[in-house]
């Protein structure tokens, strides 16, 4: 517990100092870049699936109308 609150009481201390903070800036940026198409491709195969399931939803009441 005693160590628990000496790391975060630590990691808050580096979290202020504006050097560190432009280190955690531009790495996270690289990342970003990094993973951008990664995340392109996930978002457009998830616009698949819900186009997808969209039209299957929207037949399926069509269908249940024509029935009545």
């Amino acid at each position: 517990m005693i160590f628990r609150k000496l790391a975060l009481t630590a990691l808050k201390y580096v979290a202020r100092n504006p050097a560190i903070q432009q280190q955690v800036k531009e790495i996270t940026t690289k990342a970003a870049i990094k993973a951008k198409p990664a995340l392109l491709k996930g978002s457009r195969v998830a616009g698949e699936k819900y186009r997808n399931l969209k039209q299957e939803v929207k037949k399926g009441v069509n269908d249940f109308k024509k029935e009545k």
